[in-house]
């Protein structure tokens, strides 16, 4: 997958609240969740909570079935970031049982990846998919220093196998090996 950079993360959310302000909010919910886009796509105000700083993920979206379950059939818990919450704010007014997020036209239609790849080619950073989002995500996570048992939880992977594969991408299961 792709993995933006820290500081191509600063860039890809500064200009894109400038130039797109929709997607905005929905990159940056990304980025400091690491949900699949069809859980966020799915998520309403009510799977939040802001006294605890936590988002129920239960459920998500698929253009061609509709609402289902998660993708492993599993719910979880993710934790709010702190850069996350005045966004989270911002949507949470309205009744409890719509979505949280706005929705434009083109992420029902499954759009929302070439829309993402478009606009990083334009502002000059790697060009990712929306999926990339999350691979960014998993991978600061462990940079940051998040253990693998957080990560599995947060991100919601049923074999740890897959959460491997971002440790690997950030490169700290190997960092400092080679001084040893």
């Amino acid at each position: 997958p792709g993995v933006l950079t820290k500081e191509e993360v600063n860039i890809l959310l500064a200009k894109a609240k400038i130039l797109k302000a929709t997607w905005a909010d929905i990159w940056a919910f990304g980025i400091f969740t690491a949900m699949r886009s069809g859980e966020m796509y799915a998520l309403l105000r009510q799977d939040i909570d802001l006294d605890n700083k936590l988002i129920s993920v239960t459920k998500s979206f698929n253009k061609k079935i509709g609402v289902k379950s998660t993708k492993s059939g599993r719910n979880r818990r993710v934790p709010i970031a702190d850069k996350l919450v005045p966004i989270i704010q911002k949507y949470m007014l309205g009744p409890k049982d719509e979505p949280l997020l706005p929705r434009p036209y083109e992420w029902k239609k499954g759009n929302q990846a070439k829309i993402l790849r478009e606009f990083c080619t334009g502002i000059g950073i790697t060009p990712i998919k929306f999926h990339d989002l999350r691979a960014t995500a998993i991978t600061h996570l462990f940079i940051q220093g998040a253990s693998i048992a957080e990560v599995q939880a947060i991100v919601g992977h049923v074999d740890i196998k897959t959460t491997q594969r971002y440790l690997r991408l950030a490169g700290v299961d190997v960092a400092g090996g080679t001084n040893k």
